[in-house]
């Protein structure tokens, strides 16, 4: 799930056009922001202070960026002279000068930590090489090796450089070049020399489509499935996606494919050029007019799901935007404004995506009730399934009686009905609740994707079923909508809620996890499990050998957890919470944070009796069910309970502290020597799935015998 964060400004620019770009700079979070064409800043993103700043007498031609193999900043003056200077130089202008015979249009800081040069002609090099190799430009400057293609720096530009590395360490340079005359687009892209980074043949693409007035307003190079992609968006606002071929013998060539249709992007207005960023393997960013002309928009665009998950508005919108990228951090600089946007990318959950899309609008009841005349037709043309059929009259022996009946029939209507109602309960999941509101003899029905018959039916209260349900038509997803009820279900005490909640929805944040685990430690009529013991496994099974299974009755009561009849219903709630899968990374401070020590050692008492019982177990839910196990459940939690409150434990100098860290050890012990004895075990078993016997294993051989003797 992408994510936005609230946007700030990082600095006031007097033109977009003068200004020369951002760069990462050594420092984690700080980024290098050549603010004009005389001032250089090292700026630390999350509090805006100034690490470093320099002014130069000499008009800067590019952007400052780092080289990681020197440790120096490198700039480029009036586009043929060289500098490089450490953190520490107080001023920049008494640096030694290297001269270049060769306009340098641009540098750029490459993932191995390298600087790359690339000259107004579209060739480039690192800065080493340049530097090796400037001497013999300056001997013959007639025969300079110019790469191919060759960009007419009179009548071309060269617009959106971007450095992608491939899984395989490769760098790819990639470069749209834009005919000053036609406004044409093509891009320019080739594999880089290892250490030289030299260009290892080019090839083109050509922006281009066969549609009449249609013409091209935004493009981005993505990083993807081991390749490099070009995204295009045009003026009838569909997006296009082309995967670049490479050829292993570095050949030019020439393409006028764009590549595939994806989607088509109606939220903004592509009347006007917009800012387009390719942010990592399946997004990009995009800064576009909005559709009513009303202010900007800018969105992360996911291109695996072709869906928008994250947007943010503007007042005015100005079409010569222009985006950087460094670390987690959007940097926009349009009008007179440089803005930060801090942006978030977790796990991508499908569940997380689902109603994203959908507008604001509330359906009235009317449009929720509309029938299809034809919907009846379509199920009964679309349906595909194994029914039974039954023939009415007998099949005739004779191939000329008439064509062969590749269909199945039924004796009546309905027979037909109940065959097809079983066939739709051995894939649908759905519940019928009867509700105050409706008539007697009307029941509401709704098709729930979690079912799990130990809660009852998985509908809250009638205040937070009637939130859940409009939270869910406007669209938000299961953890915006977690995080918006569960504390007021905590508020208002309903445990019950809860534990429906996190049935309900798969998809549930760290921190509501640890609110609702926090109200269930704190409850009173909590009961605290018995004091774990160890089992020993040999009076176990003597105890369970002469035990037989006690009867089931014919009508059992009501088991729903969390009820009035359950004996321990907040423990109930507890095994609920403790079920869920969360992300360590995420969770950890959070319970460092919210959980005391108190509340974690009766945790790990709760989690040792989990472990240690032989009847009590975690439930799964129907989102893990497949891959759930209750033991590395436990462990994990326990794990997790350790580690957050490790200080804590170390330094206690409490005794309880020290018998319930004891037991754990004793447990963690006996549980790997059973792991132990299970693997010396398996050479065995396999043996007997073999089919192999273990033959004389326990004769000995009395013919001779070997004695070892220490002579001194």
């Amino acid at each position: 799930m992408a994510k936005m964060l609230a946007y700030y400004s990082l600095c006031p620019i007097n033109d977009v056009a003068e200004f020369l770009g951002l760069s990462r700079d050594v420092n984690a979070g700080c980024a290098i922001n050549t603010l004009g064409r005389n001032i250089v800043q090292v700026v630390k993103l999350s509090n805006q202070k100034l690490q470093h700043s320099w002014t130069s007498l000499e008009r800067l031609s590019s952007k400052v960026v780092y080289d990681f193999r020197s440790q120096r900043y490198v700039g480029v003056f009036g586009g043929r002279y060289v500098r490089c200077w450490p953190a520490d130089q107080a001023d920049i202008n008494k640096v030694k000068k290297v001269k270049f015979y060769r306009t340098i249009a641009q540098l750029y800081a490459v993932a191995t930590g390298q600087v790359l040069v690339l000259y107004d002609d579209g060739s480039c090099e690192s800065l080493e090489s340049a530097v090796d190799t400037r001497n013999e430009d300056r001997k013959a400057p007639e025969q300079i090796e110019r790469g191919v293609p060759i960009v007419d720096a009179a009548r071309e530009s060269i617009v959106d450089v971007c450095t992608v590395a491939l899984d395989s360490g490769r760098l790819v340079l990639g470069y749209f070049v834009r005919d000053g005359e036609s406004g044409a687009m093509t891009l320019n892209y080739c594999l880089l020399a290892e250490e030289s980074l030299k260009p290892m043949g080019f090839r083109k693409v050509r922006l281009e489509r066969a549609e009449q007035k249609v013409h091209l307003v935004g493009q981005s190079l993505v990083e993807g499935g081991g390749s490099v992609s070009l995204i295009t968006i045009w003026s009838d606002k569909r997006i296009f996606t082309k995967t670049l071929p490479f050829d292993s013998d570095g050949s030019s060539g020439d393409d006028h494919s764009i590549g595939n249709f994806i989607s088509i992007l109606n939220m903004i207005n592509t009347s006007q050029p917009l800012s387009m960023v390719g942010i990592s393997r399946d997004y990009i960013a995009i800064y576009a007019n909005n559709l009513n002309q009303d202010g900007g928009s800018l969105l992360l665009y996911n291109v695996q799901f072709k869906v928008v998950q994250a947007k943010q508005f503007f007042k005015v919108f100005f079409g010569n935007s222009r985006f950087w990228l460094v670390e987690n951090h959007l940097l926009l600089a349009f009008g007179q404004t440089l803005a930060v946007v801090p942006y978030k990318i977790s796990k991508e959950q499908l569940s997380d995506m689902v109603g994203t899309q959908r507008g604001a609008e509330v359906r009235n009841y009317v449009d929720n009730e509309s029938i299809n005349e034809d919907c009846d037709f379509n199920e009964g043309y679309g349906f595909v399934g194994d029914l039974e059929g039954v023939s009415e009259g007998e099949e005739s022996e004779g191939e000329d009686e008439g064509p062969e009946v590749v269909y199945k029939l039924f004796e009546s209507v309905g027979r037909f009905e109940e065959t097809l109602q079983e066939a739709y309960k051995s894939d649908l999941m759905v519940e019928t609740v009867r509700d105050e509101g409706l008539p007697e003899d009307v029941i509401s029905m709704r098709l729930m994707s979690n079912v799990d018959g130990s809660v009852g039916p998985l509908l809250f209260s009638e205040s937070f079923e009637l939130l859940a349900s409009e939270l869910e038509k406007h669209g938000f997803c299961e953890m915006e909508i977690t995080e918006k009820i569960i504390p007021l279900m905590i508020q208002a005490g309903a445990s019950l809620d809860i534990g429906k909640c996190l049935k309900r929805y798969s998809t549930v944040s760290e921190r509501s996890l640890v609110s609702a685990l926090k109200y269930a430690l704190g409850c009173k009529e909590k009961k605290t499990p018995p004091k774990a013991a160890i089992p020993d496994i040999e009076q176990l099974l003597e105890k369970v050998s002469g035990n037989k299974l006690p009867k089931v009755p014919e009508e059992q009561p009501n088991l729903f957890i969390l009820e009035d009849q359950s004996p321990q219903p907040i423990v109930d709630l507890l095994n609920i919470i403790l079920s869920c899968s969360v992300h360590r990374t995420l969770i950890l401070p959070l319970l460092r944070k919210e959980i005391d020590l108190s509340s974690v050692l009766a945790l790990l008492d709760h989690l040792l009796f989990l472990l240690t019982d032989p009847v009590a177990t975690l439930a799964e839910t129907p989102a893990n069910a497949d891959t759930f196990d209750s033991d590395e459940q436990v462990i994990a939690w326990a794990t997790l309970l350790i580690d957050s409150h490790y200080q804590q434990i170390v330094l206690s100098r409490d005794a309880e502290v020290k018998r319930r860290l004891l037991v754990w050890a004793a447990v963690v012990k006996r549980h790997a020597e059973a792991l132990d004895e299970l693997k010396a075990l398996a050479p065995t078993i396999q043996r007997l799935v073999a089919g192999k016997h273990n033959q004389g294993g326990s004769q000995q051989n009395r013919w001779y015998s070997v004695e070892t003797v220490q002579l001194y």
